[in-house]
């Protein structure tokens, strides 16, 4: 496929990688401010609080339309089937996965990108790896070019190539390759209803609390991030992931500081005690 050429950064490597593009970026922050991806994307700012969660006003949200959008995306997923991910069929396993998956995340920060770029980013390696089946040393290339597609698609103010790529030895011309070969893959279809995308959704329908948003919005960020990196929630329909990381915030603030509207909700069914997925979110949350 590609041609590895030069070491590749993983495990603890990773953490350090990313620490050293870091600090040259805030090394270079008042003269390369293009290379931050324009101003810190300043039209975030007014959609995006500091960390990283929406904010009720946002025009983006179109709550004027929120139960067609629902209803949509509900059938939208129903239509695709259950999801069916075998790691174990794939080059690449749960520990090197969620090693990766960490590292965007670092990078995301580092560069000050919004939310989705990160879902979207990793809903497309997680599509990619089963069609392409890379190698180990082949999952740097391929998350990197996922993180370049996905940026372009929901950053007003993508970075530049070459400051992605400045704290690894990978080249520009090898992430252009992968970016062909993924979008060949994909049919260029690299928009997919993400967790994110029903979190803000089905938040949006349970009705948050005003007086305890930033919390609830924090802690269900907090777990959604958490589902990103572990492999066990990769059989699992994004909406379910959802609704169980809002009934997990649910037991852990209760009824009386959440008051979510499970009632709104036409589609789905408030999720069970005894769901797996609950217990295990639950259990992330208070150990947190």
């Amino acid at each position: 496929m590609h041609e590895n050429v030069g070491p590749r950064v993983f495990g603890k490597n990773l953490d350090n990688q990313a620490e050293k593009a870091s600090k040259n970026l805030k090394s270079k922050k008042d003269t390369t401010l293009d290379e931050l991806g324009g101003k810190e994307n300043l039209i975030n700012d007014a959609i995006w609080t500091k960390e990283g969660l929406s904010k009720l006003d946002s025009p983006q949200l179109v709550s004027l339309y929120q139960q067609e959008i629902y209803e949509f995306l509900y059938e939208k997923e129903k239509s695709m089937g259950e999801p069916n991910f075998q790691m174990a069929s794939t080059k690449i396993n749960d520990t090197v996965r969620a090693t990766t998956v960490r590292y965007i995340v670092k990078l995301v920060r580092c560069f000050n990108l919004k939310p989705e770029t990160l879902f979207q980013t990793v809903d497309l390696m997680d599509q990619t790896i089963p069609l392409l089946n890379p190698e180990i040393g082949e999952l740097e290339l391929v998350s990197l070019t996922c993180l370049f597609i996905a940026s372009k698609y929901e950053e007003i103010y993508p970075p530049p190539l070459a400051a992605l790529l400045r704290a690894t030895d990978i080249k520009a011309k090898d992430v252009i390759e992968m970016e062909k070969e993924i979008l060949n893959k994909l049919n260029f279809n690299v928009i997919s209803d993400n967790t994110l995308v029903w979190l803000q959704l089905i938040g949006e329908m349970l009705g948050y609390n005003c007086k305890y948003s930033d919390q609830i919005k924090q802690r269900c960020m907090s777990l959604a991030e958490t589902s990103l990196t572990s492999s066990l929630f990769l059989n699992h329909k994004k909406s379910a992931i959802a609704l169980n990381i809002f009934m997990a915030v649910e037991i852990n603030l209760g009824c009386q500081k959440t008051q979510f509207k499970w009632e709104r909700l036409t589609q789905h069914q408030k999720p069970s005690n005894e769901s797996k997925t609950l217990k295990l979110l639950t259990y992330i949350l208070k150990i947190k």
